[in-house]
């Protein structure tokens, strides 16, 4: 099980625009560790969306890395 430093550098050390995060809930560090991410993001500017409005549905290509582009 990763500790909550593990989990917080391991996640904003790859954050990117457009990242999709997802914490699965059975496990005993999320909690902590999701409040202190969230708490980083919103300080450096990310703003927080569904991934239904992240994803685009018309109109878009994917490229090798399976990112969208318009």
């Amino acid at each position: 099980m990763l500790s909550v430093d593990e989990m917080y550098n391991r996640v904003t050390s790859k954050i990117q625009n457009g990242s999709i995060l997802l914490f699965h809930n059975g496990v005993e560090n999320t909690p902590e560790t999701l409040d202190k991410i969230l708490t980083k993001l919103e300080k450096d500017g990310y703003e927080f969306v569904t991934v239904s409005e992240l994803i685009y549905w018309d109109d878009y290509e994917t490229d090798h890395m399976r990112r969208q582009w318009k």
